[in-house]
C-alpha cells in the first residue's frame, strides 16, 4: 500500500491538446513534464537501451523545433531535468485511468450511435457513388485524448480500477479507506474526483453523472 504525496500538479496541469496516450502514459512513468530526457537518462541508467529509440525520436525533434524557434528556454528546462530527474506519484493509478479511458474512448466512438453524420457535400458524393442512403460514418479514432470524449462516467471508470477497503485509525476510531490501484485514498468519492479532474486536464469528455 502506497499513502503517497498528492499527485505532482505540474505533471498533470498544461498537457499539451497534441500529446498522444502513449506520451501522456510516458509523463506518468517519468514523473516529468520533461519526460523524454529523463526517460531517457532513466532507462540507459538501468541498461534498458532497447527501449530508447522513441524517446531518442523525440527529444531529436524537440530539440531541433527549439534550436529554429530560438527556444533557449527548452534547453534551460533540459539541464534542469537532468539535474532534477523526474518525480513520480500515484504513476501506477493514472496510468491504469489513461488504460480506461483510451479504451473507453474506442469503444464509444466505434458505436453506429456515435458515427459522425455526414456533410452535404458528403452527401452528395455518396449518393453519386451508389449510396443514397449512408448518412453517417464511423469516427476517425485519433491518438490523443484532447478533443475527445466517452460515453462513460467517472463512476463506470472507478467501477473498473483494482481496489480494496482498508481500516485505518483516526484517533480512537477508526475509518474506512481505498486502495485504488496501490493508493490509500480517503474514501471513493476521492478517487471519483481525481478521476474527473484527470480527465479533465487531458481535455477528455466523460458523460456526467446522473444527479440522484
Amino acid at each position: 500500500m502506497k499513502r503517497g504525496r498528492k499527485p505532482n500538479r505540474a505533471v498533470l496541469s498544461g498537457i499539451p491538446k497534441e500529446e498522444t496516450w502513449d506520451e501522456i502514459r510516458c509523463r506518468i512513468i517519468f514523473g516529468s513534464n520533461e519526460w523524454p530526457m529523463v526517460g531517457l537518462r532513466q532507462l540507459i541508467a538501468t541498461g534498458q537501451r532497447q527501449k530508447i529509440e522513441p524517446l531518442m525520436r523525440k527529444l531529436i525533434a524537440d530539440c531541433e523545433r527549439a534550436a529554429l524557434d530560438g527556444d533557449a528556454d527548452w534547453f534551460r528546462r533540459q539541464a534542469n531535468a537532468i539535474k532534477k530527474g523526474g518525480s513520480p506519484q500515484r504513476a501506477q493509478f493514472y496510468e491504469k485511468i489513461v488504460d480506461l479511458l483510451e479504451y473507453a474512448m474506442c469503444k464509444t466512438l466505434g458505436r453506429p450511435v456515435n458515427w459522425r453524420l455526414l456533410t452535404n457535400a458528403e452527401r452528395t458524393y455518396a449518393k453519386r457513388q451508389g449510396f443514397p442512403n449512408l448518412r453517417r460514418v464511423p469516427q476517425v479514432i485519433t491518438l490523443t485524448p484532447a478533443g475527445n470524449f466517452t460515453d462513460k462516467t467517472a463512476r463506470n471508470i472507478y467501477n473498473a480500477l483494482d481496489k480494496h477497503s482498508v481500516w485505518a485509525k483516526k484517533g480512537r476510531s477508526e475509518v474506512e479507506h481505498i486502495i485504488a490501484e496501490g493508493y490509500q485514498f480517503e474514501n471513493k468519492e476521492r478517487i471519483i474526483e481525481a478521476i474527473q479532474d484527470f480527465a479533465k486536464r487531458l481535455q477528455f469528455g466523460l458523460k456526467k453523472q446522473a444527479r440522484c
